[in-house]
């Protein structure tokens, strides 16, 4: 079964057996996931780098309602815009982006639906998995890549970059593994054989995440003084 950046991405943040969201990963996920959109454009020819911003070359359907969705935002502007730009408008103009993706992901036979209640009042979906083999590949996938040298093609450093940029290496790799395994997720992004628009579009993430984060704990500080 193939999956695109975005669904791999999200099966990697997600506990398996609650199919909740890792809380590791809520405030850097969202953008990973807007990221991995335009990493899916990009590779199917779809956008290309334009002296630093993002220009459509083919508008025509991938098939896919998400990508799509996303491909519409960027076609309709009347001006080329930067990746950070395009990677907030994205999550601004598509709220529901998680969802839209779990739901694919149970479309698919991967996730399944089910419905709880918080404090026996609120309720809410979560989306356990319902074959766990997509996940599991992806995961070793990533580790023989880090950790056994095998060779990876561009989808994979592009998957590499977003779990970089997102802040799952942690949740991939044992302690002890860490350090190792970030220096040479570092040089693979870093590499020749990684295109120009996949570094930008993961510096962009980062940079984001980066202040995002910064906002939150700044937001907590103001919070807890109180």
């Amino acid at each position: 079964m193939v999956l695109n950046l975005a669904e791999e991405l999200l099966l990697l943040g997600l506990e398996t057996d609650t199919g909740e969201l890792m809380l590791t990963v809520t405030t850097s996920l969202p953008y990973g996931l807007a990221g991995a959109l335009l990493l899916e454009l990009f590779n199917a020819d779809k956008i290309v780098m334009d002296n630093n911003n993002i220009k459509v070359i083919n508008s025509s359907s991938t098939n896919d309602a998400v990508i799509d969705e996303a491909l519409g935002l960027i076609s309709k502007s009347s001006e080329n815009k930067d990746c950070k730009y395009w990677v907030k408008k994205i999550i601004s103009e598509m709220p529901d982006l998680i969802d839209k993706i779990m739901n694919n992901l149970v479309a698919k036979g991967i996730l399944k639906k089910e419905s709880k209640k918080i404090l026996w009042i609120i309720p809410i979906d979560t989306f356990p998995m319902q074959d766990a083999l997509p996940t599991v590949y992806t995961r070793l996938r990533v580790r023989e890549i880090v950790l056994e040298s095998q060779s990876p093609d561009k989808r994979d450093v592009a998957l590499l970059s977003l779990i970089k940029a997102t802040n799952l290496t942690d949740e991939l790799f044992m302690k002890e593994e860490r350090t190792q395994a970030t220096n040479i997720i570092n040089d693979l992004i870093g590499g020749e054989q990684i295109g120009q628009a996949i570094k930008d579009i993961n510096l962009e993430i980062t940079s984001i995440i980066a202040s995002s984060v910064a906002g939150s704990v700044a937001a907590a500080s103001v919070v807890g003084t109180y």
